[in-house]
């Protein structure tokens, strides 16, 4: 992956999810919570503290007909998982299945990020 190109998508994330997407007042709650849980400042991702990233090698999709549904992704040398809604489902597993690359961020073992790349 070009250095660059990475660089400008990290400008252009930041700008378009600015700190203002983060609810009054919510933004120090959730340091005050990350520092309780991590005892130091996790890194933010589009707003949401992430204790740990990385590109996943693998990824599935679980989804059971008694109800639970869960994008899983192994991500250095762990399985990290999100557990979705229907909506979710059908909006995001079509994406990740196509995808070429699949980058994941997460706390506590929880995705709370995904960005999906697919290379023509």
């Amino acid at each position: 992956m070009d250095e660059k190109m990475m660089k400008e998508l990290e400008m252009k994330t930041a700008e378009l999810y600015t700190e203002e997407c983060v609810p009054c007042g919510a933004e120090e709650e959730l340091e005050i919570a990350t520092m309780e849980v991590y005892g130091e400042k996790a890194p933010m991702i589009f707003g949401v503290a992430a204790a740990g990233s990385g590109t996943a090698t693998y990824a599935l999709v679980d989804y059971s007909f008694a109800g639970a549904r869960t994008l899983w992704a192994y991500v250095n040398g762990a399985w990290k998982a999100h557990t979705m809604s229907d909506t979710e489902v059908a909006g995001i597993a079509k994406v990740v299945m196509e995808c070429n690359r699949l980058d994941a961020w997460w706390s506590d073992g929880t995705i709370n990020m995904i960005r999906c790349w697919k290379t023509f």
